[in-house]
């Protein structure tokens, strides 16, 4: 029996192949059947942008352990799990998560506790990890505190998120509000500001609006503070400039962006800063490699396994759709690297059709 898999060969060409066999886990790797797999822009973007190609798309994921290849694992077969997977330059193809048989290493994985529906849980790592990388090793937050009420104010400095409905940036205003940062200043479609001030914004702003940064400046100067930390989720030249148009002209305010920026004083999170990770930039000459942050890692995962044991009550996606015949899959992912596919997460269930 085969089954179907997202894939980008070495044109760059997208296309659903068909595989046969599991693939093997190494030491101290697991082999999942999977059941969900999370879509995000990175899975086409870091083969067309970055040069990581060709291999299987797809990072998060949730399934079941198949097999493990370490005898002193902390997973046993049966085990429900999810997590993401390795990135960067001759990335193999069998941690591609939108396929029915995937490799994930185990420290990348997490069981999956009853609070946390499993199709929800595929769609968290990467966007919660890169939420939680900016927030609390760029910006240097507190960690989320258990009691909101005594952590509200801890941070009393502003914190701007251009593009707050994005993925990321749902992650980053539940984390800004959990950690007492205040105010959390936000930019939306008018339709979205119900639900973000729901999870934690101050005061929302209309990014379609043309005085969209004078209004933003102007609740500022109402405030009397000054804003030294804006997290673009967006990830455009456009939004980027915008946002950074807002800040103070200080040497200590720091502007961070999903995607590289030109701009020198951006600084980009990452989802996974726990490993060297080599790519390949349009215009420039050679491979970068991204050297890994262990410490950094940990600070933020620590931050993640918050959000994984608070879900459904500090902490939620809202909104995760789901699809299942392959040739769609393909479609929602290159809508989601273009102009977006609309509001929520997208999901994949396996094996496709």
């Amino acid at each position: 029996m085969t089954h179907p898999a997202l894939y980008v060969d070495e044109t760059l060409t997208f296309k659903v192949i068909h595989t046969q066999q599991p693939p093997t886990p190494e030491d101290g790797e697991l082999l999942i059947e999977t059941h969900f797999s999370g879509a995000n822009p990175a899975d086409i973007k870091h083969a067309t942008v970055l040069g990581i190609y060709p291999t299987v798309l797809g990072y998060d994921f949730c399934g079941k352990v198949v097999q493990t290849a370490s005898d002193n694992s902390a997973f046993q077969p049966g085990d429900i799990v999810a997590g993401y997977t390795p990135t960067g330059i001759g990335r193999k193809a069998k941690y591609g998560a939108h396929q029915r048989h995937m490799v994930c290493p185990e420290d990348l994985a997490f069981k999956v506790p009853s609070n946390l529906p499993k199709h929800h849980a595929a769609t968290l790592s990467v966007v919660v990890m890169t939420a939680a990388d900016a927030l609390y090793n760029f910006f240097g937050f507190p960690l989320p505190s258990l009691d909101e009420d005594e952590g509200k104010g801890k941070v009393a400095s502003p914190l701007l998120i251009w593009g707050a409905s994005s993925s990321v940036g749902l992650a980053a205003v539940q984390f800004a509000r959990a950690s007492g940062v205040y105010p959390i200043y936000v930019t939306a479609s008018a339709e979205r500001h119900p639900l973000l001030l729901e999870l934690g914004a101050t005061q929302c702003f209309n990014y379609k609006s043309p005085t969209v940064v004078e209004d933003i400046k102007t609740a500022l100067r109402e405030s009397q503070q000054e804003l030294k930390h804006a997290f673009d989720t967006v990830g455009s030249n456009n939004s980027a400039k915008l946002m950074a148009d807002c800040t103070s002209p200080s040497n200590d305010t720091i502007l961070i962006s999903v995607v590289f920026q030109d701009d020198p004083r951006f600084k980009m999170p990452f989802a996974a800063p726990g490993q060297d990770v080599t790519i390949e930039l349009p215009g420039t000459p050679g491979r970068i490699t991204i050297p890994a942050r262990p410490e950094d890692y940990q600070h933020a995962r620590n931050a993640f396994l918050w959000a994984i044991e608070n879900y459904g009550v500090k902490f939620e996606m809202p909104m995760v759709k789901v699809f299942e015949e392959s040739a769609e899959a393909l479609k929602q992912l290159r809508a989601l690297a273009g102009l977006g596919s609309g509001f929520g997460k997208i999901v994949l269930r396996h094996p496709l059709r």
